[in-house]
């Protein structure tokens, strides 16, 4: 059985006069013949693992070697500016890479460390207001991937960095884990997409410079990852720190009740104790249908969607604290 740290497990039991009862994840019931039970994936769109590509510093090697080679792929990365750096190529960051659909990551403005709480404010302030004018299609306050840089005086205390944090709605990233630092092979690194796909895990790895500059991985190792997450990514959500973490912590604070379940008709609602404005990505979710229902169509508001049964299972995305789902027969 799995555990609730890797599928959240929520199933219902139809009583006689109709009453449903909805069980709490991880626990099984009974269900009505028609139908299953209805599971939130662990990973975005039901993938074994997941993994994330970090890129700090802005070094001039990712302009030249990296972004070309996600972009041949179709691959995204999260990439750690400092904009006050000497540098930075303001063209490349703030004009051809957004175009390509990278991220990007708050890395403060100079990476000269922090005097004081008032410093530091200053220094996430300014990087928060270019990554904003990168994307300016994206709504404002959102979420954004906070990295601290590293080898630099960082004179707050940990309760002054939290505030800053929450005030620039800056959410930390994971531990470090350096290429050419932790990581000083192809074979190291390809290793960690091996455990992503076997233990369930989120994986990452973070570079700084990729063939050039400094802490630099060698181009070589670095395609030959990315030649193994392409290989992988039909069983691999590649994605980045913010997804990652809204992904996270709506699937652990959701909420999945059964209205109805029925022979023409299954009805479902998803809530969240997230904050919608900041967390607003659709969770995956994985439903048992009757037999017969090869095609589904599954609606949550304005949002339609066809949906093709497989192994008498259907998988769909839906939005937390959005409208009722209801699951029918394509055609119906």
């Amino acid at each position: 059985m799995f555990t609730s740290h890797e599928i959240v497990r929520i199933t219902v039991a139809l009583f006689a006069s109709g009453l449903v009862l909805a069980l709490v994840p991880g626990a099984w019931a009974a269900a009505p013949a028609e139908a299953g039970p209805v599971e939130i994936a662990k990973w975005k769109d039901g993938k074994a693992g997941a993994f994330m590509l970090e890129f700090d510093d802005s070094a001039p090697s990712q302009v030249k070697n990296v972004v070309p080679e996600l972009k041949k792929r179709g691959m995204i990365g999260t990439f750690y500016i400092n904009p006050g750096a000497g540098h930075y190529n303001k063209q490349a960051w703030e004009h051809d890479i957004p175009a390509l659909g990278m991220e990007y990551g708050n890395h403060t403005y100079l990476h000269k460390g922090v005097r004081d709480a008032a410093n530091a404010d200053e220094e996430l302030a300014k990087a928060n207001e270019v990554i904003a004018r990168c994307f300016p299609d994206r709504k404002m306050p959102r979420l954004i991937s906070f990295g601290r840089p590293g080898g630099v005086p960082w004179n707050i205390t940990a309760d002054e960095q939290k505030t800053l944090l929450a005030k620039y709605n800056l959410v930390e990233r994971l531990p470090f884990n350096g290429a050419a630092i932790h990581l000083k092979t192809a074979e190291d690194m390809t290793r960690l997409v091996d455990k992503a796909l076997e233990k369930g895990t989120m994986e990452h790895i973070d570079f700084h410079g990729v063939g050039g500059d400094w802490l630099s991985a060698s181009l070589p190792d670095f395609m030959t990852l990315l030649d193994k997450l392409e290989a992988c990514r039909d069983r691999l959500w590649i994605t980045d720190p913010v997804s990652y973490h809204k992904y996270v912590t709506e699937r652990d604070g959701a909420e999945l009740k059964v209205l109805e379940s029925g022979p023409q008709k299954i009805r479902l609602t998803l809530a969240c104790k997230a904050d919608p404005k900041l967390y607003d990505l659709p969770l995956t979710l994985i439903a048992r249908v009757p037999a017969d229902w090869k095609q589904c169509q599954v609606s949550q508001g304005k949002e339609k969607s066809t949906v093709t049964a497989a192994g008498g299972a259907i998988t769909f995305p839906a939005l937390p604290g959005a409208d009722e789902i209801v699951i029918q027969p394509a055609g119906k």
